[in-house]
Parts: C-alpha cells; structure tokens; sequence
C-alpha cells in the first residue's frame, strides 16, 4: 500500500472507537439515512484545514468515490445532508472529542514554561466573532451587528487552549471565568488577563483558592500604600508596592495586593500592574503580563488559518459545531508538531498541513527541518552589465 494523504494521516490521529464512543453518548447518528456524524465530523475538518469555506466546495470533494475516504469509513455528501447535520447532529460529540485531543497534546507538549518558578502559567481572554445579525438573530451584539464570542486560556507552555467556552456577542468575560476556573486552576497556578476581567469578588475567590493573577490595575482604582520595596530603575521599574484597596468594590478583595509599576524602556508606554504573587521579582511580574501576548497569537492563528470568520451555516448549534471542530484541527496539529519536536512555528504548521493536505507525503518530512541550502560563491553570483 502507498503513502496515505497527509489529510488521512491526521485523522487517523483520532481511533475511531474513541469516536464512536462518543457518538453513543449522545446518540448521534439515531435516525441517520445518509451522513453519519464520522462522515459530519470529516467533512468540516478538512474544510477547516484546507480553507473552503462553501459547503459547495467541500460537496465535490466528497461526492467523488474516492478509495481512500472508503478506507477512512467517509460516505459521500450533499449539500443538503450537510446542511441538515451542522444544523441537528450534537456538539456533545464535538466536545469530547475536543477534551480528547487537548489530553493527547497534553501528554507530548514542552513542561517549561519560560519563568523562574514551578507551576502553570494561563493568559485567559476571549475573541469576538463578527456574524451576520440578520441571518443569526441570536447573534444580538450591538443594536446593528451580530456576534459571538470565543472564551478561552492558553497554557503558556504549550499554547494549547485549556477549554472553550461559545456564547453570545453580549456575554461578559468574567461571567464565563467564574463559571470556568475551577473546573482548570489548580492551586499554585498563575492566571493572566486583562482589565476586562477585573472583578475584586471573583480575584478575592482566586486568592482563597490559592490560585495567582497578574492583571492591570484599572485607572479608578483606590488604594492605600502600605509598604514600597527596592527596585531598578535601569530596568523601567517605577514602583514596588504592597497595597490594599479601599474603595466600595475593591472592599470585595480581602487581603492585601501587590502593585508594580513599569515603563517600558523602548516604547515608553507606562503599565501598572496587580497581583497576588509577593515572592517574585518585579521584573518576573512585567514578563508574565507580557506572555499574555500568546493569547492573542492564538485567536490569529484561528481567524488566519482556519474557518471561525465565515461560517456554513446561520444558526447557533452550526456555528458553535464549526468553532469546535476549528479548536480540534489546531489541537491535531499542535500534536503532530509537539510529538514530532519540530520547531516549526505554529502559523507555519497550520499552513503547510492545509496547503498539502491531499498530497502524499509522510507529514515528518513535511513537518521536519528544511533540507540545507548550499550557499553559492560569492564569485559564482550572476552579474548583468547595465
């Protein structure tokens, strides 16, 4: 037997048991006639790692009786039945499956995380997906625009979301954290994020767990200096301080907080910063906050690589369904790259796997180290006589 396609070697990185599994949970191929949910789930993925974007494109794909989507266990597909599963067939099934992939990648992704101390470090943010307010009604965002939003934390160890959370335009980011960080904050852990979750009462439950933060302070917050430390001043460090707020919402925060002041030397921008963490240096504050930036490398990696911006279908179930499948292609590459140990950048991964997704080759070759590039002589270059 030849080399399988890069696509077939990628979903074979999900055992098709573990699958079934899952689609026996929530029953989902109960009353099917034509398109089972393994067919579904194959379908949007390789929409996903190859960019259509058209349920159209991807019918031709799979229309053809090709032999290896027989070997795959795929049937074929028309627009219609595709329609009708993004619209009917459970996320549940998508959602384990997700849980499934994160543990894999959890297994082979790098332990260290960059910083001086033992534990995990998540940034945790959210990304908002503009959609169409007069074909997703329940997508209300504002009074003339319709979204949703992507919840998420990165292990910044290994880049990989740690969970998913789709809701509505409108819903707050801290609700969904404090709905969220028990389930994935262990005690000793440090979480990341930016003012917009700045929410004394759920920091004040953070700090009783035992879990850290590193926030920015917000410009109305009141406080009352109760010890300044050391700092170097060559290194844009302004200020050092242990404080407690003393305003109305800041009484919801029990104890004692730690407030570093920094200037950035090449930008000049001013950031102040709050924690929990008293016993790292100054400095190791500032870079934490500054590793939030992977975040943000992440929700572009899936808007620029992957289909989270145009979406086949209108309603909330096909549009929370190929959101997740999305999270599943990139967690599916991160594996390959992590068990692999190949340096290739993440954007890079993603694009080299999509492009070459139907072409027959051992995806270490395509993942591997570029083959060296014998440098020619400076006397060999071509010269043109103007």
């Amino acid at each position: 037997m030849g080399q399988s396609t890069v696509f077939s070697q990628v979903i074979k990185l999900i055992p098709r048991s573990e699958f079934d599994s899952h689609v026996a949970a929530f029953d989902g191929d109960k009353g099917t006639r034509s398109i089972d949910c393994w067919t579904w789930f194959g379908a949007l993925l390789f929409g996903q790692l190859t960019g259509h974007d058209s349920i159209r494109a991807i019918e031709r794909v799979f229309a053809n009786k090709d032999s290896e989507a027989a070997r795959l266990g795929f049937g074929p597909i028309r627009r219609s039945t595709l329609a009708d599963a993004n619209r009917t067939r459970p996320t549940g099934v998508l959602e384990k499956l997700y849980r499934y992939c994160l543990g894999r990648a959890q297994a082979v992704a790098p332990a260290k995380t960059g910083f001086r101390f033992h534990g995990d470090v998540f940034a945790m943010d959210s990304t908002t997906i503009e959609l169409c307010l007069s074909l997703s009604p329940w997508a209300q965002f504002h009074h003339d625009k319709g979204a949703c939003k992507l919840h998420t934390a990165i292990d910044i160890a290994g880049n990989l979301p740690q969970f998913a959370v789709i809701t509505d335009g409108r819903t707050h980011d801290v609700r969904v954290a404090r709905n969220q960080w028990r389930h994935y904050f262990r005690k000793g852990a440090v979480v990341v994020f930016d003012k917009g979750y700045v929410d004394y009462g759920w920091m004040n439950e953070l700090n009783e767990a035992g879990v850290f933060f590193v926030t920015r302070i917000k410009t109305n917050c009141r406080y009352q200096i109760l010890e300044c430390r050391g700092h170097d001043r060559t290194r844009g460090l302004r200020a050092d301080q242990t404080i407690r707020l003393n305003s109305q919402r800041g009484g919801r925060y029990e104890g004692n907080l730690r407030r570093v002041s920094f200037r950035d030397p090449d930008t000049g921008k001013w950031l102040v910063f709050l924690t929990n963490r008293f016993d790292l240096a100054a400095k190791t504050i500032c870079d934490l906050y500054k590793a939030r930036w992977k975040v943000e490398l992440f929700f572009k990696t899936m808007k620029q690589h992957l289909r989270i911006k145009k979406f086949l279908g209108t309603s909330a179930h096909s549009v929370k369904a190929q959101i997740l499948v999305a999270l599943i292609a990139y967690l599916l590459v991160m594996l390959l790259k992590y068990s692999m140990k190949s340096d290739i950048s993440i954007p890079d991964a993603m694009a080299v796997v999509g492009t070459l997704l139907l072409l027959k080759e051992p995806l270490s070759r395509i993942l591997g180290r570029l083959p060296r590039v014998t440098r020619h002589p400076c006397g060999s270059q071509l010269t043109l006589d103007l």
